[in-house]
């Protein structure tokens, strides 16, 4: 997990989990935070994964579909100091440019 740069058109909200979390726990440092935060995450992870294989009211393509929404989020937070998101652009061109064999 890395933090996110304050952007500077934004006047200090920069909209940092890492800066939400040492706000509301004010005895923990950002690297502390950075360790808290991996481990909910983990969490809600396996809970994602175990709702997952779990029977549902919903389609299993409805599921599915929400799962793959969830794993963009750590992609559209993860841009660069030029606001562009290096990792989507890799993805994509991969997806439009590459041979599929």
């Amino acid at each position: 997990m890395r933090l996110i740069p304050q952007d500077e058109n934004q006047d200090g909200y920069d909209g940092s989990y890492i800066e939400c979390y040492t706000n509301e726990h004010k005895d923990r440092s950002a690297e502390n935070a950075k360790d808290d935060l991996s481990g909910l995450i983990s969490e809600a992870w396996r809970c994602l994964n175990k709702t997952r294989l779990s029977p549902s009211p919903f389609s299993a393509d409805f599921v599915a579909a929400c799962l793959n929404l969830t794993r963009l989020v750590p992609m559209m937070y993860n841009y660069d100091h030029n606001h562009r998101l290096p990792s989507l652009e890799k993805h994509m061109k991969s997806f439009l440019y590459e041979n599929i064999n």
